[in-house]
């Protein structure tokens, strides 16, 4: 698995300069959730393609399903204030907890990593409209920890960077929006990297379920806490930055470009793939 990243890290990073000179893209919540979906359309096999597009109520082609998929990833994002569903687009795990203690994280069912498998096998357009979503949350890391701080949401920002005030936003939307690409534009980018790989790789980057996934996000967004000295917390889960411990609700980070442009093959790689392993349970189901 390793080798196969590095391969693809080393293949990537010899036009990643070409692609930083276009203008700003929309946020993570969007541009990132469609690009995931595109990568995903691009992936299906025809029988998977055919009852999506019937699902999606659209023509049986890949532009169609593409498409939809694609303006169907933002809507679990739309809604969960009416739908009261925001827990589910996260899994709190501390920085001291082991895989072991993932099920008590997740009470009743109500976190990413239960609700991609609850979904896993969609029935009807709200059933898909969620997996799309939640296999996007997963692949973003600090929807995968908290240390006491919301998944980065208690951290500031100052100056913001782009429109990110706390390192959540940061990760959420303005790496992603310092690639200067569109979802359509991002998603034919890495396709197109991914088009020298075999088989066999392209199924090693797909490996894995919903616990797999999360625990991955869980260890990148530790490294990525340990490198800007994120303090490590009590095993708390404040209901929001006023209850957290002053020692990451005062933290205030001064990020530079280098930081963005740092992180920008991070988050490429974790659309990817979201992207190939949403294909991979779409083509099971």
């Amino acid at each position: 698995m390793q080798v196969i990243l590095a391969r693809f890290t080393q293949l990537l990073s010899v036009t990643l300069v070409g692609l930083l000179t276009a203008p700003p893209a929309s946020a993570w919540w969007e541009t990132g959730h469609r690009t995931v979906a595109r990568i995903a359309a691009a992936h299906l096999t025809s029988a998977a393609r055919a009852r999506i597009a019937q699902i999606l109520n659209v023509p049986d082609t890949p532009k169609a399903v593409a498409d939809a998929l694609a303006l169907a990833s933002t809507w679990a994002d739309e809604t969960k204030s009416q739908t009261h569903t925001g827990a589910w687009h996260y899994t709190d795990l501390a920085i001291q907890d082991t895989l072991a203690d993932l099920p008590a994280r997740c009470h009743h069912d109500n976190c990413a990593t239960e609700r991609v498998r609850i979904f896993s096998h969609p029935k009807d357009l709200d059933q898909l409209r969620y997996l799309v979503h939640l296999v996007g949350d997963l692949h973003q890391p600090l929807h995968a920890i908290s240390d006491a701080d919301l998944g980065g949401n208690c951290e500031h920002v100052s100056p913001p960077v782009d429109t990110a005030q706390n390192l959540h936003a940061v990760w959420d939307g303005a790496i992603v929006n310092s690639l200067g690409l569109s979802d359509r534009a991002l998603a034919a980018s890495l396709n197109q990297k991914l088009s020298s790989f075999g088989k066999d790789a392209v199924a090693e980057l797909a490996a894995g379920d919903a616990t797999d996934w999360t625990w991955e996000s869980h260890e990148l967004a530790i490294r990525l806490y340990r490198e800007l000295g994120v303090p490590v917390e009590p095993v708390i889960f404040p209901k929001n930055c006023r209850e957290a411990p002053a020692a990451v609700a005062n933290l205030t980070f001064h990020l530079d470009p280098d930081y963005l442009q740092q992180n920008q093959w991070t988050v490429r790689e974790q659309l990817l793939k979201a992207g190939l392993r949403l294909a991979k349970l779409l083509n099971e189901s």
